[in-house]
């Protein structure tokens, strides 16, 4: 496994061209007249990047970070409130205005 980087080995690297080289081989063949002999080839290419992808074990080379812990903040109202500021809608305190609905 690459330890410390997020760029992956060498070996990966290499397999990860091949493949890139096939395709930029087999979308040259189609264009503008397809060559079908071309465009095979780099069929090919990409399956040999595949495989070379595979023998090195392309995937180990993902670093998966530990959970992040992040200090919980407290909601803007709550801090207003604090500080003896008006933290959001008043609620009617008034005896007349608070009788229940029905």
């Amino acid at each position: 496994m690459a330890h410390n980087s997020h760029a992956g080995r060498a070996s990966s690297w290499l397999a990860v061209i091949v493949i890139w080289i096939g395709f930029g081989v087999g979308g040259v063949a189609l264009v503008p007249h397809p060559k079908w002999w071309l465009f095979w080839i780099g069929v090919g290419l990409v399956v040999v990047g595949g495989l070379i992808a595979a023998a090195v074990h392309i995937f180990d080379d993902v670093i998966m970070d530990g959970p992040r812990q992040a200090p919980e903040e407290r909601h803007p109202s709550e801090r207003a409130g604090a500080r003896g500021e008006l933290s959001g809608p008043e609620t009617a305190s008034d005896p007349a205005t608070t009788r229940p609905h029905g």
